[in-house]
């Protein structure tokens, strides 16, 4: 056994020997709220008491299956009576029903001397339940349809007031439809822009428009995800703006978008919902950071540019 291995042992002895003793456990970890519905957020922390000379390293993130970070943020290392305490706050959430387990995951604390430690938080449960559930549970008999009275003359405007419009239009059409053969031809219309320019000036306008400063968390999401579900339209020809999340997900894995592309759009519209369904509230960092993700997103799927020819060198004979 190798001589760091041989300290990282005697160092968990120790900690073992302390807890034994009554000593304060050097890791704690809680949970809030222990009961959620889908979609909504939980928050984990997690404190290490440990030396001031110490170092905390904290996973980037920690693998939480079946929950997603949504949010992770270290917390400025307090010190008193000759210990420090380093905190780290997750926010989690669920998109899976019943009694689930946030997973134990590892932290390293390494000493003055650079021999690492590591430390295991709990695994605690969460409860999970449907949105939605009805009290009741019972099942309401189907109403008999509603008999609507029909009287013809209830007609007679709407057949008037047709007519009237299709004399009026063949009157206009007769003195101003008919028009010279030689009157000039209307250029046609210009073709429409392509959904990543689109798309681009939309996030400029977005991200200038100082709805973060002004508090506005939710319509800035919510923005944020028209944006990318018009330029999904428009770039794939799917009906982003009326499916949900996970619809447009669908869709697109017929295609060949690649997987990495799929899941950064997909952690990108899971949050947007859960900004707008579930009142989850990022920090303003993390809500910047959307405006560079749905760049990336429009980068990774937009058309390719067409190389530009070269020019063709003709050979000529010797004369």
């Amino acid at each position: 056994m190798t001589a760091p291995r041989l300290l990282g042992v005697v160092v968990s002895l120790a900690l073992g020997i302390a807890v034994a003793a009554g000593a304060q456990r050097p890791i704690e970890t809680t949970l809030d709220p222990t009961t959620i519905t889908v979609g909504d957020p939980v928050r984990l922390v997690v404190s290490v008491t440990h030396d001031p000379a110490d170092t905390v390293s904290w996973p980037e993130p920690p693998a939480l299956a079946p929950f997603e970070v949504i949010g992770q943020r270290a917390v400025p290392p307090t010190t008193s009576d000759g210990r420090t305490v380093s905190t780290l706050e997750l926010t989690l959430t669920a998109f899976e029903l019943g009694r689930l387990e946030v997973p134990s995951f590892d932290i390293v604390v390494t000493g003055a001397s650079g021999d690492p430690a590591t430390l295991s938080t709990d695994p605690l449960a969460v409860s999970v339940d449907t949105v939605g559930l009805d009290e009741g549970g019972d099942i309401r008999d189907i109403k008999a349809p509603i008999g609507i009275p029909f009287d013809p003359l209830t007609l007679a405007p709407w057949v008037i007031g047709l007519a009237l419009v299709v004399a009026v239009a063949w009157w206009l059409y007769g003195r101003y439809g008919r028009r010279d053969a030689s009157a000039p031809v209307a250029p046609p219309p210009a073709p429409p822009r392509p959904a990543h320019e689109v798309a681009y000036e939309s996030l400029a306008a977005l991200e200038a428009s100082g709805l973060l400063e002004l508090g506005e968390v939710k319509t800035f999401h919510i923005r944020g995800s028209d944006i990318v579900r018009i330029y999904l339209q428009g770039r794939f020809g799917i009906d982003a703006m009326e499916m949900t999340t996970a619809e447009v997900l669908d869709q697109l894995a017929l295609g060949d978008l690649d997987t990495k592309t799929r899941g950064d759009l997909r952690r990108l519209l899971e949050r947007c919902d859960l900004v707008k369904f579930a009142k989850f509230q990022p920090d303003q960092a993390t809500s910047h950071d959307l405006i560079a993700q749905a760049r990336a997103v429009v980068d990774a799927t937009r058309p390719v540019d067409p190389a530009p020819a070269t020019p063709r060198v003709e050979e000529r004979g010797a004369t």
